[in-house]
């Protein structure tokens, strides 16, 4: 009996020592999460379990140019294939939770941040086929919640050109899919872990890593100026 009870109350330590261990791992777990800052989801517990179940259903491997849906296997559609070089160096550490999508390591310098900045949000309205004008918009981004986004045409969730993430200088960018194919095989971004899985996010969505010098920087804007292209060919 008395043996029965200790074998009993040690396994009564255990438990509570494992449970405890479980819920300091899931402390730390949910702090890294919110030191990402705020992103599409509430900024909160429930923004971090809702992500954290979000996990399941995301794109196993975004950095897998195969993974982009859609029917178009050009090689490249708005940018040139010709002009896009293989980024050099590591892939940067991407956040393991779907939402906010960030980047945690090789950060943009802050010039180059307020460069990107000033390039998605000055962008005027263009004049497209028949001399009609196409109006960019800027608002609050429908992905985003906090950050503010390019819009081509309507504010609609459709015609979203791209955002910056302030925090680490990375941007999301609406690009046709075999430019994001292109872009993700030359190891310059990834797909939003939910592209083309959900309505709400288009194919070929994807994450453009923070741009490390001035070169990388001007593939950034070539990428931007290739989303408004595009939206604008589906405008008209």
């Amino acid at each position: 009996m008395l043996k029965a009870n200790i074998a009993k109350g040690g396994l009564t330590i255990a438990l509570a020592s494992l449970s405890t261990f479980a819920a300091y791992l899931g402390y730390k777990d949910y702090k890294a999460w919110m030191s990402l800052g705020p992103g599409g989801l509430p900024h909160n517990l429930v923004g971090y379990i809702t992500t954290s179940f979000m996990k399941l259903f995301a794109i196993r491997y975004p950095r897998d140019f195969r993974s982009v849906s859609g029917n178009s296997q050009e090689v490249a559609k708005y940018l040139s294939s010709d002009k896009v070089p293989y980024r050099t160096g590591d892939y940067p550490v991407v956040a393991p939770w779907p939402v906010p999508n960030r980047v945690l390591n090789q950060i943009a310098p802050e010039e180059f941040k307020i460069e990107v900045h000033e390039t998605i949000y000055s962008i005027k309205d263009i004049v497209v086929a028949n001399g009609k004008r196409l109006p960019m918009k800027v608002a609050r981004s429908f992905l985003e919640k906090h950050n503010d986004a390019l819009f081509a045409g309507e504010i609609l969730v459709e015609c979203e050109v791209a955002h910056q993430h302030p925090v680490d200088g990375s941007i999301h960018v609406n690009l046709h899919p075999s430019d994001a194919r292109l872009l993700i095989e030359r190891r310059w971004g990834e797909l939003h872990p939910f592209a083309g899985k959900v309505k709400a996010i288009p194919a070929g969505f994807t994450l453009i890593y923070p741009p490390r010098n001035q070169l990388e920087l001007k593939l950034v804007n070539e990428c931007i100026q290739a989303s408004v292209q595009y939206l604008a060919d589906t405008q008209f």
